[in-house]
């Protein structure tokens, strides 16, 4: 239980199954899904539902890390760009509604993320327009296809998030490379890769300085942005081909993102606090997932008392919004429409 001398603060990366998806998959196949025996089959991925689909147990989690509550997304797995475009927006709606349901009695332990289908653009700020307070902000895949996230067809995105003051939590999905499908290297190098590849579209692109109220938190540590920020701006300075001239270059582009804590080894989270500061990393364990960490301190343990409650308290309510994380505006259920 939490007690005055705990550090508090958020863990901005974890993931929820929505129950009542769990349930529609239970009846028959929905989208492609289906669930039987404790795990939803879904494009070839099976989940196990225990504990994912029980935000109880979350919230048990979140009371043995001392912490004061949690930023909820759907897992990667339910990301799904597959979807028929005619389909995608009743399945949007389905998974943000069930996300919000499946908080809502937590509140304001649990603050939940609402997913935009980024491969499509259009219908992401449509169903980011209707957005209310509720919502802690939203999370963002990487499956675009040949688009990059500094495309015109984003600045629309982009500017309403920013009006609105939503943070974009930006988590990778797979990463289509068949090299990879050997030593679960889809995980361990595909998911790095994917985050890092959607970062660098931000900093090459120049979103930052069209968007410099804009916040955006990268999954894993950010993945290999934060070791190649300085090739990138090397590439910048030289005038590499196809490599723009930047007002923000890119070690200080960079330092816009907020990213999470896990890293897996105290050496490179220590980097990641010299390269981009330590107002920019937030705590996230990707709960409950094997790659995840088993506890707030898994990743911080290392760290000055300090330091530690900056990372889990300061900067989380700076990437969120304090009001979005300790409060509960628009807790009353309001369907995505």
């Amino acid at each position: 239980m939490t007690t005055r001398s705990d550090p508090g603060g958020w863990d901005v990366h974890t993931h929820l199954i929505p129950p009542a998806l769990v349930a529609a998959a239970e009846r028959g196949a929905v989208w492609g899904m289906t669930a039987a025996a404790g795990t939803l089959k879904v494009c070839g991925h099976g989940v196990p539902l225990r504990p994912i689909s029980e935000a109880g147990a979350l919230v048990e989690r979140v009371r043995r890390d001392g912490l004061d509550g949690a930023v909820v997304s759907v897992p990667p797995p339910l990301f799904r760009p597959d979807i028929a475009p005619a389909e995608r927006r009743a399945y949007v709606d389905a998974i943000n509604e069930g996300v919000r349901e499946a908080c809502a009695p937590h509140a304001p332990t649990l603050r939940p993320l609402a997913y935009l289908p980024t491969e499509d653009p259009g219908l992401a700020v449509t169903v980011a327009e209707h957005l209310d307070e509720g919502w802690a902000g939203v999370v963002v895949g990487t499956a675009l296809g040949a688009r990059s996230y500094a495309d015109p067809d984003y600045e629309s995105l982009w500017s309403l998030l920013e009006a609105r003051r939503f943070a974009a939590f930006l988590h990778p999905g797979d990463c289509p490379d068949d090299r990879l499908d050997r030593h679960y290297l889809t995980n361990l190098l595909g998911n790095p890769y994917e985050t890092t590849l959607a970062a660098a579209g931000f900093v090459l692109g120049g979103v930052f300085e069209r968007h410099p109220n804009l916040h955006v938190v990268l999954a894993h540590g950010g993945g290999c942005a934060a070791t190649l920020a300085g090739r990138w701006q090397q590439g910048v300075i030289t005038k590499r081909p196809g490599v723009p001239s930047r007002d923000l270059m890119p070690l200080d582009a960079l330092k816009r993102f907020f990213v999470d804590s896990l890293v897996h080894h105290p050496a490179y989270l220590d980097y990641l606090i010299a390269v981009m500061g330590a107002d920019r990393i937030v705590l996230g364990s990707d709960w409950p997932f094997p790659m995840g960490a088993d506890c707030a301190d898994y990743d911080l343990g290392h760290l000055a008392p300090a330091l530690r409650r900056t990372i889990r308290h300061d900067n989380a309510c700076a990437a969120f919004g304090a009001d979005r994380l300790a409060g509960c505006a628009g807790a009353e259920r309001s369907a995505v429409r």
